[in-house]
């Protein structure tokens, strides 16, 4: 009779998983729908093995991130030690439009003899049909500096007395997290980001959860952060702006009326003036905000022993950044500079227009105001089987909450300065580049095996498209549409002690953007002037990424005897190599 039971539950179990997916698929994949690549990555080794699709079976003390409800499953009192290392590779090419007209002063993209092309080889941009590919990069906080290699360790303990329905848990890790480098001295990304970075940084999370009944329990959990932002990157400014300024440095260049040019307009103009493929000047900023806290609410719904339902809110965290920024400027800016103040008339146009007149490179305070959005996520757990499990989750991020990226100066900048004078309207003392992201939605689905009770395989998928407009896209945020593949296996010893290990294969789409298709890297128009390197360029983008994760948990009964036994290891050590020793 229990047979025939069972049998007719796996009849329905079965139907019911493949019609619940369908309808998730259906429902949770609209066509605008969004997702970034720089959460929740290297939280959890059993989560990348399953494409973080856990949130109704939380992983270990990890579920303070993923569902706080779920600490009530675990031991009395336990510990967990993990290390995660992602691997990002990122490749961008850029080549010649082959329709992109030559700006004023004959510099083009386009090769020599072309009918639309540059008539001189020295004005050929030379970005046309290059490559650039990606290093890894991460801020250390104690150490105050970047290394050159991503990793994100974690840490966890929770605790609960024999009996009670309060769990009590405490854990660090990095929810959010992206650090990557392209400094090489050919490598045409400089120009958006020589090296780039942003990481937060959970250093506290105390949590708890409390078990209701038998079928429900609740968790809290408070997260204390610090977020980190660093950028450093060359500007050049191809436009008809810059051309025209060189077509009259060169036009002027011979031109000296005695007394009159020296009081009016002084040769060559605009100092020589400034060419579309010249570098104009080096920026890079620092900040980080020390205390940027958050909360998680989860709840845990386990009404059968094959069924397991999850619920978690996480909040937003308002992050306020300060740090530091400087600009070194190129010669030939600088001698445009000096030339404003110059003569009798310049220096009086210059303060009219707001323009610089003494070349300096420049630096100082400068801070960034930004919301990490809130997210909520929801996921059902199936075990027909003793053998095996299947999860499928489904998370909404608020990432449109994300419309700009503002960068306030303490100082007026320079470059800022130029850039109102062609129609920029963020300020001279600000940076602001639109970003009007997308809210996310994305799905994740795995399966557990557990062929032995001390051996488990798993497997994942999990789909994210990009939070990133096309028409907003540049180097800086190279998010593509991501396809990520997890597996692992967990092994668990005759004490109870657990090892995990991940691997994680992320591929992205390849993201091509035509010339004049985006204002944030490549437009050529003028009436969009916020920063636009690649203008008259084609841009093409491939990502990949490779993750490798190993977790250690374990009762802190079985943690304290592994220490006893290993302090013995090293007092008998200790005598053997001091036989004079009469203790």
């Amino acid at each position: 009779m229990r047979r025939a039971v069972n049998t007719l539950r796996m009849r329905w179990h079965i139907p019911a998983v493949s019609t619940l997916a369908v309808l998730c698929l259906l429902i949770c994949v609209p066509r605008h729908a969004r997702a970034m690549f720089v959460e929740q990555m290297a939280v959890s080794t059993r989560a990348i093995a399953l494409g973080n699709a856990c949130t109704a079976d939380p992983p270990g003390v990890m579920s303070v991130h993923y569902n706080p409800a779920g600490l009530t499953k675990l031991p009395d009192q336990s510990f967990s030690q993990g290390l995660t290392l992602p691997f990002i590779f990122i490749d961008i090419s850029l080549t010649a439009d082959p329709d992109m007209e030559p700006f004023m002063d004959g510099s083009s993209p386009n090769p020599v003899g072309h009918p639309n092309g540059a008539s001189e080889e020295s004005k050929v941009d030379p970005l046309a049909g290059t490559t650039g590919s990606s290093g890894p990069s991460m801020y250390v906080p104690l150490y105050n500096d970047t290394i050159p290699f991503l990793a994100g360790p974690s840490l966890g303990l929770s605790s609960r007395r024999k009996g009670s329905k309060w769990t009590f848990a405490f854990a660090n890790y990095s929810p959010y997290a992206v650090g990557l480098t392209f400094d090489d001295d050919d490598n045409p990304v400089r120009y958006q980001a020589k090296a780039l970075g942003q990481q937060h940084l959970i250093y506290a999370a105390p949590a708890l959860s409390y078990k209701v009944n038998d079928k429900l329990s609740v968790g809290f959990t408070v997260g204390m952060g610090q977020t980190a932002t660093y950028a450093e990157l060359d500007m050049r400014m191809p436009n008809q702006m810059t051309a025209l300024t060189k077509v009259l440095g060169d036009a002027t260049q011979d031109l000296n009326i005695p007394v009159i040019s020296q009081m009016t307009l002084p040769p060559p103009w605009f100092g020589g003036g400034v060419a579309p493929y010249d570098k104009v000047a080096q920026l890079s900023m620092s900040m980080r905000d020390d205390f940027s806290p958050n909360y998680n609410v989860g709840v845990l719904y386990e009404p059968k022993r094959w069924l397991s339902l999850g619920l978690t809110y996480q909040s937003e965290i308002k992050v306020e950044q300060v740090g530091n920024w400087e600009v070194q400027y190129s010669k030939q800016f600088k001698a445009m500079i000096d030339w404003l103040g110059e003569g009798n008339i310049l220096p009086v146009t210059a303060a009219m227009l707001n323009l610089p007149t003494d070349a300096e490179n420049q630096g100082g305070y400068v801070t960034n105001n930004m919301t990490i959005p809130q997210r909520i996520q929801a996921g059902i757990a199936l075990r027909p089987s003793k053998y095996f499990q299947l999860l499928f989750d489904v998370n909404w991020v608020d990432w449109s909450v994300l419309n700009q990226d503002t960068f306030t100066f303490d100082r007026q900048a320079d470059f800022l300065r130029f850039a109102t004078l062609m129609g920029y309207t963020g300020g001279p003392d600000a940076l602001i580049i639109r970003r009007d992201f997308e809210d996310t939605i994305s799905w994740a689905t795995g399966i557990e095996l557990f062929p032995t009770d001390w051996f488990t395989w798993r497997f994942g998928y999990e789909w994210r498209p990009t939070s990133v407009q096309e028409d907003l896209y540049d180097a800086m945020y190279a998010v593509p549409d991501i396809h990520n593949f997890g597996t692992g296996f967990g092994i668990k010893t005759k004490d109870d002690v657990v090892i995990d290990v991940s691997f994680a294969y992320l591929i992205g789409d390849t993201t091509e953007i035509a010339n004049n298709g985006s204002i944030n890297m490549n437009s050529t128009d003028f009436n969009k002037p916020v920063y636009n390197p690649y203008a008259g360029l084609d841009f093409e983008q491939e990502m990949e990424a490779y993750i490798i994760s190993v977790n250690v948990s374990m009762p802190i009964s079985t943690m304290k005897e592994h220490m006893h036994h290993q302090a013995e290891m090293v007092k008998s050590a200790y005598h053997f190599l001091n036989p004079f020793d009469d203790e």
